[in-house]
């Protein structure tokens, strides 16, 4: 659980995603913030699975504010390949370009989810204790 009882002053506007396009982020399902462990929160521990993160391995999800609480999440790079991988399937549900084996990567959306699983599974991996690949 996020301790509330932290909070800062708000800031004038989010932090933007580092690494990738911020509008894929929504696609990747970040967990619920009331979901969170402290350590996922402030950004030690990855979002989704859970294990330890370092400078090295740590992807940067952006900053966000949650009931006047700034959170941090990151994630690792096994972690963040899973979730761009789980985001594409749904997409390509009802998306022409990604059916066509000749023009998938005509389709922002799915051509991006598809850039960041390949440049995350070339990143540094992560140690997460849940195998979310």
């Amino acid at each position: 659980m996020i301790d509330t009882s932290r909070t800062v002053a708000p800031m004038p506007c989010e932090r933007p995603p580092a690494g990738f396009p911020a509008d894929l982020l929504p696609l990747l399902g970040l967990p619920a913030p009331d979901d969170l462990t402290d350590a996922q929160a402030a950004g030690r521990a990855c979002v989704w699975g859970g294990g330890p993160l370092t400078l090295a391995t740590a992807v940067d999800l952006g900053e966000h504010e949650h009931n006047g609480v700034r959170i941090f999440p990151q994630s690792c790079s096994p972690c963040i390949a899973a979730q761009a991988y789980r985001a594409l399937a749904p997409h390509s549900v009802d998306c022409a370009p990604c059916h066509d084996r000749d023009h998938w990567r005509d389709c922002p959306t799915g051509g991006a989810l598809h850039r960041l699983r390949v440049d995350a599974l070339r990143q540094p991996g992560g140690t997460c204790p849940r195998d979310a690949r």
